[in-house]
């Protein structure tokens, strides 16, 4: 990996912080597309790549507020609600940001490859 390809992950993981510290879970799919348009990567890599950094972002938004309340009691609670162990809460909440990312970013990959673009 270089310096520039890690340099524009780090970029791409912080605006999917501030997208959705600013806008919530919609702006994942926004950046995710805006990602695939500004950068016109080919293959698997562009949405893999925005998939990552946006399960990067959400893990570090959850690292953060978890560290401002109790968290731990909260995971616990809603985990006895729903059967669940608390560690799926938040494996499926890391997913749910990926998901989006990955999908938006392929979609853009997809309409550029039906349009010739790709």
């Amino acid at each position: 990996m270089t310096a520039r390809t890690r340099l524009r992950s780090v970029l791409l993981t912080l605006a999917f912080v501030v997208g959705t510290a600013v806008f919530g879970w919609l702006a994942v799919p926004l950046i995710g597309l805006a990602w695939d348009v500004l950068t016109h990567e080919r293959g698997v890599g562009g949405a893999w790549t925005a998939a990552l950094a946006a399960t990067l972002a959400w893990a570090a938004l959850l690292l953060w507020t978890a560290s401002q309340g109790p968290a731990a009691v909260l995971l616990l609670t809603l985990g006895r609600v729903l059967h669940a162990p608390p560690v799926m809460l938040v494996v499926l909440t890391l997913i749910f940001p990926a998901a989006l990312a990955w999908s938006a970013a392929a979609v853009g990959e997809s309409l550029r490859a039906v349009r010739g673009e790709g």
